[in-house]
């Protein structure tokens, strides 16, 4: 009987050790390479996306340059008419390209903060 009762100690004593050891594995944190290679895929797309965005920032600006050129000659050749709805029209657009811009800089931070440095370059609203 001695011998049975130090076995069954000895499994008592065995099971609460693994089981112990079992939670505390399970507690750890395990890093892989392919969170790493996900993360980095993910920050990879985020900087496209922002560079992309700038492009098409860029391509708008360019767009209201030509734009203000086109309202001062129907201006000077007496179209004011016209010239006032392209102003009006205009202004609108700069409102709304200074609230992508805007939108634009808390996407570029979010990804500088998520990603480290990024490539992006940081942008100015249009006046």
């Amino acid at each position: 009987m001695l011998i049975r009762k130090f076995i069954a100690g000895l499994a008592v004593a065995a099971a609460a050790t693994m089981g112990l050891a079992g939670v505390a594995a399970a507690q750890t944190p395990k890093t892989t390479s392919a969170t790493s290679s996900a993360h980095q895929a993910k920050c990879a797309k985020a900087q496209a996306l922002v560079s992309a965005g700038e492009k098409r920032e860029d391509a708008i600006k360019e767009r209201i340059t030509d734009l203000e050129a086109r309202i001062a000659t129907l201006r000077q050749s007496g179209h004011t008419k016209r010239a006032d709805a392209l102003t009006q029209r205009l202004d609108k657009v700069k409102d709304r390209l200074a609230m992508v811009d805007a939108r634009l800089a808390k996407v570029q931070a979010r990804v500088e903060k998520a990603c480290g440095s990024s490539s992006a370059t940081t942008t100015t609203p249009a006046s």
